[in-house]
């Protein structure tokens, strides 16, 4: 499996763990005493209450609705995943909708995970040591999808191997041992064949 096809993989599925982290929950709060009253769990969607007084029904309240931006990111990593495969020059686009869909996935991750710490330092500071907050496994797969997505990135922009000859490379055929000199244009240099001396030549020399 080459690289840019890792890549992609990798992209597709941190899109499918995000958006599913979003509909599972995020945090849970409530009192932890046997019989326990009101607990919230938040997900990226809403709050829902559970263990509420007789006659109460408080329904879902939406919560700040984290899971528009991760889910939008998802589908900014999909798109960049098909533009993947295109030729080579129109490539460059698939690569900068992989950049902003994974920037735009760790920042809405990061708002929700700001809220998680929130909720959990919230209930640090309650004097009543049975009021707790449950992290869920929400956040931990918006977390997940975040490591994955910034690795198909990384895969996607990886520069592609250069191309390698099928066969042996030949570098000598002729089977000569000489060690002719041979510049840089490939030309052998060879030595320029002596004439004979003329017979004027051998009476000047005799002279």
């Amino acid at each position: 499996m080459s690289r840019r096809l890792l890549g992609a993989v990798l992209l597709v599925a941190a899109g499918v763990v995000a958006v599913v982290g979003t509909f599972l929950p995020l945090y849970q709060e409530g009192d932890a005493q046997a019989g326990g009253s009101l607990t919230v769990t938040a997900t990226s969607w809403d709050f829902v209450f559970s263990n509420l007084p007789a006659g109460m029904d408080l329904g879902p309240v939406q919560s700040p609705q984290y899971g528009v931006p991760i889910v939008v990111a998802a589908v900014l990593l999909a798109v960049a995943v098909a533009l993947a495969f295109l030729p080579e020059h129109q490539r460059l686009a698939a690569r900068y909708l992989a950049v902003g869909g994974t920037g735009l996935l760790t920042g809405a991750v990061w708002a929700t995970g700001a809220s998680v710490v929130s909720a959990v330092g919230n209930a640090s500071r309650q004097p009543d040591d049975s009021y707790t907050v449950e992290v869920g496994a929400g956040i931990l797969l918006l977390v997940a999808a975040v490591l994955v997505a910034v690795v198909g990135v990384v895969l996607l922009h990886a520069r592609r191997p250069e191309p390698r000859p099928g066969g042996a490379v030949v570098y000598r055929v002729d089977g000569s041992d000489d060690d002719t000199d041979t510049p840089p244009f490939g030309i052998p240099v060879v030595d320029v064949a002596q004439l004979p001396d003329s017979e004027f030549d051998r009476r000047a020399e005799g002279s």
